[in-house]
């Protein structure tokens, strides 16, 4: 009667465990899912505002540096010679403001001059856009 007994809360505790995990990776999947959703909109904003030529922009591969930072990488105009990758860090809250690497072929199309490119945060403030609507924490664990 023991044995039976002991193996109902065995049993039980192990349901409730995996019910506990399992929302809780539901709920860290959601929460990434919606920061790459939002960090998506800024890319697409940065790049509507500043170069010739945009129509789209796909995500190809995210990650987490050794340091902190977040990558995000990707293409646009469905030309994947048209390479970009984001880097969200600290300093600007996870949020893409301006730190981005690419290829020559999207340097190029940048409108002139260069040096005078509008970032997320300003052009969110001029288009008086919805702030909340482009603002999203990452999740705590990045992997999984």
């Amino acid at each position: 009667m023991l044995n039976k007994k002991m193996m109902f809360t065995t049993f039980s505790i192990v349901i409730i465990l995996s019910l506990i995990f399992g929302g809780v990776y539901i709920m860290h999947k959601n929460k990434r899912e919606q920061y790459l959703h939002i960090q998506k909109k800024r890319i697409d904003l940065f790049f509507k505002e500043n170069m010739n030529n945009y129509q789209n922009l796909d995500l190809t591969k995210t990650g987490k540096t050794p340091m902190g930072s977040y990558i995000i990488e990707g293409y646009i105009n469905d030309d994947k010679s048209l390479y970009f990758s984001a880097t969200l860090n600290k300093a600007d809250n996870y949020q893409f403001e301006d730190t981005i690497g690419y290829s020559k072929k999207v340097g190029a199309m940048y409108k002139p001059p260069r040096s005078h490119k509008k970032f997320p945060s300003q052009i969110i403030k001029e288009k008086n856009l919805n702030e909340n609507d482009y603002k999203a924490d990452p999740p705590l664990i990045w992997g999984f």
